[in-house]
C-alpha cells in the first residue's frame, strides 16, 4: 500500500517550530522514516515523513530514557523536546541532543578491530537486557516472507538501474530463506548499520542512533550490521567478541547474512532514490561493498538451486 508522505520543511520553517531561536539549522538527511535538521551543531530534530510516524517517535523517547541507565559503551540520542502536533507538522517532531562523534557511513576505518570488538560487546550487552519495562513489543516473520518481499523488490530496482551484477545468483540467495521459527527474541535496535553508529575522533564507536525500529526481535537483524560493513577485519573482532555459542552459533550467523543481503540490496534501492543529503553515492557503495562481503562469506558454499 503506498503512503502518502508529509512535506518537507525548509530549514525557516524548522526553526520557527522550536520554543528558541537556534543560530543555524541546516540539513543532515533524509531516512526512510524521518527527515532530520541539525541545530547549531548541537542538537537534531527530528520529523516523521509518514502519517503515524509521531507515536513512533514518542516511543523512542520512552524507550531511550529506559535504555540510557542500562546500557553503556556509546552515547545514545537523549530527547529534550516533543513538540506536539500542528498543521505544519502533523505528526510532531522531536528534539534531540546530537549524538558526538561522526557517521560511519563510508568513514574510513583506522583500527577496525577495535571497532569491531566494540560493537560485539556492546550488540552482546544490548541483547542480553531484560526488556521488562522497555515497552518493546515482539517484530518477529518466522516465515521471513516479509523482508524477501522487501528484498526482491530491492533487488529488482537495483537490477533496472544496472547497480548490481548476478542478478539471478542473488535473486537465489535472498529466496533461500533461513529458519526463523525456533528464535528467541530479545531486545534489538533493529536497523543496526553504520549510518546509525557514530565513530570517535580514532575510529572507534562513540554512539548509536535512529532507535525507531527497537523491538523484540532476531538477533542476526543487528549482527547483520556487522556483516554489512563489509570489512573482515571488524567482523572477526566482532565474532570474538559477541558471546555467540552452542549448537545455535552457527544458525545465528547463518541469519545474520541472509539479512546483511537484504539490508545490501536495500541500500542499492535507496541509494538510487538520493535518499540521503548528499548520501546517494555513500549508500550506493555501502550496498556494493556488503556484497563483496557476502561473496567471501558465502565462497564455500552453492548458490541454491
Amino acid at each position: 500500500m503506498n503512503r502518502l508522505a508529509l512535506p518537507v520543511l525548509s530549514a525557516a520553517q524548522v526553526a520557527a517550530l522550536l520554543p528558541d531561536a537556534p543560530a543555524r539549522v541546516s540539513w543532515l538527511g533524509m531516512g526512510s522514516d524521518h527527515h532530520a535538521f541539525a541545530l547549531d551543531g548541537a542538537r537534531v530534530v527530528r520529523l516523521p515523513r509518514w502519517p503515524g510516524g509521531g507515536e513512533a517517535l514518542r516511543r523512542e523517547a520512552r524507550l531511550l530514557a529506559w535504555l540510557a541507565p542500562r546500557l553503556e559503551g556509546a552515547a545514545l540520542p537523549e530527547v529534550l523536546h516533543l513538540g506536539t502536533a500542528s498543521p505544519l507538522v502533523p505528526e510532531g517532531f522531536s528534539v534531540a541532543r546530537r549524538v558526538p562523534g561522526w557517521s560511519a557511513l563510508g568513514f574510513a576505518l583506522t583500527d577496525p578491530v577495535a571497532l569491531g570488538g566494540g560493537l560485539g560487546r556492546w550488540l552482546a550487552d544490548l541483547h542480553a537486557l531484560n526488556p521488562q519495562g522497555s515497552g518493546l513489543t515482539v517484530d518477529l516473520d518466522p516465515s521471513g516472507h516479509d523482508w524477501r518481499d522487501a528484498a526482491l523488490d530491492d533487488l529488482e530496482a537495483a537490477a533496472g538501474a544496472g547497480v548490481i551484477p548476478e542478478v539471478d545468483a542473488w535473486a537465489a540467495r535472498v529466496r533461500a530463506l533461513p529458519y526463523l521459527r525456533k528464535v528467541v527474541p530479545v531486545p534489538i535496535h533493529g536497523d543496526f548499520a553504520a549510518e546509525h553508529v557514530s565513530l570517535d575522533g580514532q575510529g572507534r564507536l562513540s554512539g548509536v542512533l535512529d532507535w525507531s525500529d527497537a523491538a523484540l526481535g532476531d538477533p542476526a537483524r543487528d549482527l547483520a550490521g556487522l556483516i554489512h560493513w563489509g570489512d573482515a577485519a571488524l567482523l572477526a573482532a566482532a565474532r570474538v567478541a559477541y558471546p555467540a555459542s552452542g549448537p545455535s552459533c552457527g544458525a545465528v550467523w547463518e541469519r545474520a547474512a541472509w539479512y546483511a543481503l537484504c539490508r545490501a540490496l536495500g541500500d542499492l534501492a535507496f541509494g538510487l532514490t538520493g535518499g540521503a543529503a548528499g548520501g546517494q553515492e555513500a549508500y550506493l557503495r555501502a550496498g556494493r561493498r556488503a556484497l563483496d562481503g557476502l561473496r567471501v562469506w558465502w565462497t564455500n558454499a552453492p548458490i541454491p538451486p
